[in-house]
């Protein structure tokens, strides 16, 4: 279920408050007497009170724990051709309907024990939290990881075949699943910043992350579950949403006098969440200047001592429009919290003071609402004052607030700061104008991308480096216009044929992702390195000097720290860095 925030400790209030009562003769139940103090109503917050969230439990709308296992290939001698018996079954229906076997009994047989005993591929164990709120087709990040079984070394440099995810708790266990919820495929993004040369690294290299490798295959059915029973209260819970979300389609519909159905409007397609949050907040308040005087309760909220800023604005957003006379006057507050939720509330709303406000707030250095301002504005109109002033942070010292204008922008769909070239079938490299010291980011959640800030950001020569396990080797004279760039193949450890780039990062990094398609009489077209290997290479060559730029890679959420035993000091990937 979507948690929304206060309703479940409130309601356990509630019930802990609630009468016992004692058994009388004839076997009623009487009331315990109850002194004053007891019997006074436990009062809810104004963005609980008289809201759906009040009378209503939402369910379908939380994330979704997935698993199944999957096949890796392209491990060169690292794989393993162990798998555990209970597996090869289902490997070999599995590669059957992936038309990977063919369907011919004997020669299945063999091919199957070819493809599992061959060290170029592992099993693997795949699993990844269905995002709350998602769509059909929705992506999100899966963890992988070599089964304990095996002996395979690592998987950096793999890509997982698809494979299928259901609904676990207790991740993979058995190979019999149930229906598919999700499929996972694409390239491992193993830590690039592991050294095989230390201990207590090498264990990692047996589990990584398919960046966006995750699809929903199965959308999420939403309900409101009421309280009680009653068909008044159904009735106009129903109505409201309705009115509020439903325009000329039908959102809501009640089935029962305790269950509403809801589907999500066309306008919401992108923010499945947020229309749950929003629902959830809509007050029921009904008759002539009913909702205005709600917008005026949670406006007295807005100013009282620790004020839930941000739940008491989605109220004034469930509302609509007719609060933005009333939420104005935030828009100077001398807090900056309830001017920053108020002036979003505005901008969601449609009101050009709300975006000038979340303008100001996103110029103000040392603001803690800084960041939090400038990736609203990315969710704003493609106006131009906001467009100039995040254009204006692309140069600015804190790389923090760097790198969410660049975000911002992407957002919006800005092409005069941002250039972006596609590397085919592996990742982003975007190159963003910016007059102040290069940088580099990476990210390592949601989308496979790497951003270069600064333009024809150059390589210093002379230059020689060669990455760990000789994968790549880039080496060029003192005034060599061009680079030589060779790598080492996984499968056979010869070396491949040599490339010549020019003496720019962009050029380096398309050579080295682009994939090794090649056509009859011609040389491949690429180096075909992994999008985390690549990242590994322009980290190698920042901390070597020969690329004079900062590095930076993209936090993960807690929850997805799974390099968090890392304990080497100072490097992207440690919490703080």
């Amino acid at each position: 279920m979507l948690r929304i925030s206060g309703v479940v400790c409130l309601l356990g209030m509630v019930l802990a408050l609630a009468p016992a009562g004692c058994t009388v003769p004839g076997g009623k139940q009487a009331a315990k007497p109850l002194s004053a103090a007891a019997s006074k109503p436990v009062e809810l917050p104004a963005y609980i009170a008289a809201t759906v969230a009040e009378h209503a439990t939402l369910s379908g709308g939380g994330e979704i724990p997935v698993q199944g296992f999957g096949l890796v290939i392209g491990l060169g001698m690292n794989g393993s051709g162990e798998v555990p018996p209970q597996l090869r079954e289902y490997f070999s229906q599995y590669l059957t309907k992936r038309k990977i076997l063919p369907r011919s009994s004997d020669a299945g047989e063999l091919t199957l024990r070819m493809i599992l005993s061959d060290p170029d591929t592992a099993v693997v164990a795949v699993q990844g939290w269905i995002p709350r709120g998602a769509k059909v087709g929705k992506l999100f990040d899966v963890s992988v990881s070599a089964l304990s079984e095996t002996q395979t070394r690592s998987l950096d440099g793999g890509t997982l075949l698809p494979t299928d995810l259901s609904f676990s708790l207790a991740g993979p266990t058995t190979a019999k699943q149930s229906k598919p919820l999700a499929e996972a495929e694409g390239t491992i993004f193993v830590n690039p910043f592991l050294d095989p040369n230390h201990p207590g690294d090498l264990v990692k290299f047996r589990q990584g992350r398919v960046i966006g490798g995750g699809r929903v295959l199965e959308g999420h059915s939403y309900s409101l579950q009421l309280h009680r029973s009653d068909y008044q209260l159904c009735n106009l819970m129903r109505n409201r949403i309705n009115e509020r979300f439903g325009g000329l389609e039908q959102v809501a519909s009640a089935t029962s006098p305790t269950l509403i159905r809801l589907k999500v409007p066309r306008s919401y397609d992108d923010d499945h969440e947020r229309f749950l949050h929003l629902v959830m907040h809509l007050p029921l308040a009904q008759g002539p200047g009913a909702l205005e005087a709600k917008a005026m309760e949670i406006a007295s909220a807005m100013s009282s001592p620790g004020a839930d800023y941000e739940e008491l604005a989605l109220v004034w957003e469930a509302i609509g429009k007719q609060v933005l006379a009333t939420i104005k006057k935030f828009y100077a507050s001398a807090n900056q919290r309830c001017a920053f939720y108020s002036a979003r509330c505005g901008q969601r709303l449609g009101d050009p003071g709300g975006t000038d406000v979340l303008i100001r707030l996103a110029l103000m250095d040392g603001s803690p609402l800084q960041v939090q301002a400038i990736e609203e504005l990315g969710k704003g109109p493609h106006g131009i004052p906001a467009v100039a002033a995040l254009g204006t942070l692309l140069d600015h010292d804190n790389q923090l607030v760097r790198i969410a204008a660049y975000e911002a922008l992407v957002k919006m769909g800005d092409s005069t700061k941002v250039q972006r070239i596609s590397i085919k079938d592996q990742f982003q490299l975007d190159i963003v104008s910016s007059s102040r010291t290069p940088a580099i980011y990476a990210s390592q959640t949601g989308e496979s991308k790497l951003v270069l800030f600064g333009r024809n950001m150059e390589i210093l020569r002379p230059v020689f480096y060669n990455a760990p396990d000789d994968l790549v080797t880039i080496h060029g004279a003192e005034n060599a216009e061009s680079l030589t760039v060779f790598r080492r193949i996984p499968r056979t450890g010869r070396t491949s044929e040599l490339f010549t780039v020019e003496t720019n990062v962009p050029s380096l990094v398309t050579t080295l992702g682009t994939l090794p398609v090649q056509r009859a009489g011609q040389k491949p077209a690429g180096l075909g390195l992994t999008y985390g290997q690549v990242v590994s290479v322009l980290y190698g060559m920042c901390k070597q000097g020969d690329i004079r730029a900062e590095f930076r890679l993209q936090p993960l959420p807690d929850v997805q720290r799974i390099y968090r035993d890392t304990v080497t000091v100072g490097r992207p990937d440690m919490p703080g860095s």
